[in-house]
């Protein structure tokens, strides 16, 4: 599974696979164009659509921009105080982020949940509802 870059209004989202930024991402936020670019390991463009609340990540037919990954990982290591070499080349930059990314969640999530997603108010709300619901039947039942 390739790692996926998406460019956002932070400097920069890095996902394990194409399957879990789909999981992650929002499509509230597709539509409002937060995430404008994805990029594969080697520069390679992905589109990014919302269809209905789901969100897909589909290669684009944009040729690759190398160039362009470069820049934003370069751009993504400095915020971070990783030194960058300004000859580094692509696969350098990919295994630095990489490499940074990896220490940085082990360290804040060693239990590796950070592309889970809580269950919503409204989950928890409807679970207590049935369980009274359950019990006032059962107490009737008596």
């Amino acid at each position: 599974m390739p790692m996926l870059f998406v460019e956002a209004d932070e400097p920069l989202l890095v996902f394990p696979s194409i399957e879990v930024a789909e999981t992650y991402l929002e499509a509230v936020d597709i539509q409002d164009n937060v995430y404008p670019r994805a990029y594969g390991p080697a520069g390679e463009m992905y589109d990014i659509v919302a269809r209905g609340d789901l969100v897909v990540i589909e290669p684009s037919a944009m040729s690759p921009r190398p160039n362009d990954l470069k820049r934003l990982l370069s751009s993504y290591l400095g915020s971070v105080g990783e030194p960058v070499s300004g000859d580094a080349d692509l696969a350098t930059l990919v295994a630095s982020v990489e490499a940074h990314q990896n220490a940085f969640w082990v360290e804040h999530d060693p239990d590796g949940e950070r592309f889970s997603k809580p269950i919503p108010l409204w989950g928890c709300i409807a679970v207590i509802v049935a369980l009274i619901g359950m019990s006032l039947l059962l107490w009737r039942l008596r």
